[in-house]
């Protein structure tokens, strides 16, 4: 009998590609500094959906399954997302008016991610930098749509999925291409490796890359709970026997991407490395809905031969871990089966930011990777909150894994590599392999007195919110 055995690929690996500004907006974490306070200590940011969003009582039954109801309205929530400054970014305010927030908090985000660049706004204008975004959903507009006439002549590109991308194009002039991904929750993911793609091609010097979710509609909660996917206890319980279902949140995240070698030689501070990344898609299963092992698995296989690194390098592993009785499983045995048993010694530890903050859906794939990035940053581990009793249908010893539940170190952080999973309810995976920064250079000492601090905005409400975040930041 012949014994067919698969074998990692061998090649070089690929031309590696830098983080060099980000910026989020999550639940309970408006910046990274904040979104790495609440992993670390380990906090839960999931409340319900704000009233003022809409009446849950019209539409709440606690029997699952009930037409037109939904029997959960836990959220994780960014609280109020309608304040915007459109004079900050050229826009009309009766523009503005017309604009999904998602395309406002996009903005927002993309000028912080700049910013953490150390870019001002105009730094890219005129280059072919190119916009890369996930977005699945359109709230706004489909509430808009029950009355037609309010709309004005910028409804259209308001509430339009593609703008998504084209906005950030127009309001920063960028010439590369612009596109808004939509493979559901594997959406932002997915964006990154089409972006990574560009960068190592050397079609695009530079990539603005994000994801973006926001909770303004009942009729999602309703879809969602009709088809038995929303945890009735409000809670994801990432591979914990009490797994349930999901939780979903809203948010943003968005990252601005170099080739490493044009990183380094601009002198630019890295804040990780992407290694690698790849997509691929489950094919027929028993239910479209239904995730794929063996394309799970062999999707790991890829993004670890195209880096051309061993299993045993891998320090951590950020999953999809939505924590549903069906998903949680058959990513623990991909994981388990492409780098859990072939690494000597600890298992490794895998974990889920869904637990803090619920599920973000297309943005989902950001907030993975940021938590990726922050905990090589820092060489440490958050815990992955609400797993008491791990899954029995979880194999962990075989597997070689362990879901860390205090924060505790990353051993040898500094040549680590963490692994992030992002995964679409149609079948489309994504997953990316991200290695810590190189060390930086000791800055030179300043001669002299260090120079005052210009802030500069818009309006003065902009300035003093401007002057309030750099208060903080230096205390």
């Amino acid at each position: 009998m012949t014994v067919l055995v698969r074998r990692r690929p061998r090649r070089r690996p690929e031309r590696a590609v830098a983080i060099v500004g980000a910026a989020c907006r999550f639940p309970g974490a408006p910046d990274l500094d904040a979104y790495w306070r609440l992993l670390a200590e380990g906090r839960d940011a999931v409340t319900t959906v704000p009233a003022d969003r809409f009446t849950q009582s019209h539409f709440a039954h606690p029997r699952r399954g009930e037409p037109g109801k939904s029997y959960s309205f836990a959220a994780g929530t960014l609280g109020d997302v309608a304040g915007f400054d459109p004079g900050a970014f050229g826009i009309s305010p009766r523009e503005a008016a017309e604009m999904d927030p998602q395309q406002r908090l996009l903005l927002e985000v993309a000028a912080e991610a700049l910013e953490d660049a150390g870019l001002p706004p105009g730094a890219l204008a005129g280059t072919a930098t190119a916009v890369f975004v996930g977005g699945s959903l359109t709230d706004y507009s489909d509430l808009r749509r029950t009355d037609i006439a309010s709309g004005d002549r910028y409804f259209m590109t308001g509430g339009a999925l593609s703008i998504l991308a084209n906005r950030i194009g127009n309001v920063f002039d960028l010439r590369g291409p612009a596109q808004t991904v939509d493979t559901a929750c594997s959406s932002s993911l997915v964006a990154l490796h089409y972006a990574c793609e560009a960068l190592r091609a050397g079609r695009v010097p530079a990539a603005l890359v994000g994801g973006v979710n926001l909770l303004l509609s009942p009729y999602p909660f309703l879809g969602f709970a009709r088809a038995g996917m929303l945890s009735p206890t409000g809670r994801c319980h990432a591979f914990d026997a009490r797994a349930d279902g999901y939780v979903r949140a809203e948010g943003a995240g968005m990252v601005l991407l170099k080739p490493l070698e044009d990183a380094l030689a601009a002198g630019d501070a890295i804040r990780g490395v992407i290694l690698a990344s790849g997509v691929n898609a489950a094919g027929r299963t028993m239910g479209i809905s239904l995730p794929s092992q063996a394309a799970q698995q062999a999707l790991l296989d890829q993004v670890l031969a195209a880096a051309a690194i061993a299993p045993g390098r891998i320090g951590y592993f950020e999953a999809h871990g939505t924590g549903t009785a069906a998903g949680d499983p058959i990513e623990a045995a991909a994981i388990g089966q492409a780098i859990g048993r072939h690494r000597s010694g600890a298992a490794l530890p895998i974990g889920s930011a869904k637990t803090n903050i619920g599920h973000t859906e297309p943005a989902s794939g950001m907030v993975g990777l940021l938590k990726a990035m922050l905990v090589l940053e820092h060489g440490q581990v958050p815990p992955s909150l609400h797993h008491a009793t791990p899954n029995p249908d979880i194999d962990f010893a075989g597997l070689g894994l362990r879901v860390p539940t205090r924060l505790e170190a990353l051993p040898n952080h500094r040549r680590a590599v963490a692994g992030v999973n992002s995964f679409g309810f149609g079948g489309t995976n994504a997953s990316v392999l991200l290695g810590a920064a190189p060390a930086a250079r000791p800055a030179p000492e300043a001669p002299g007195p260090l120079p005052p601090l210009l802030l500069s905005a818009r309006s003065a409400a902009g300035l003093a919110a401007l002057a309030g975040r750099w208060k903080a930041a230096l205390a």
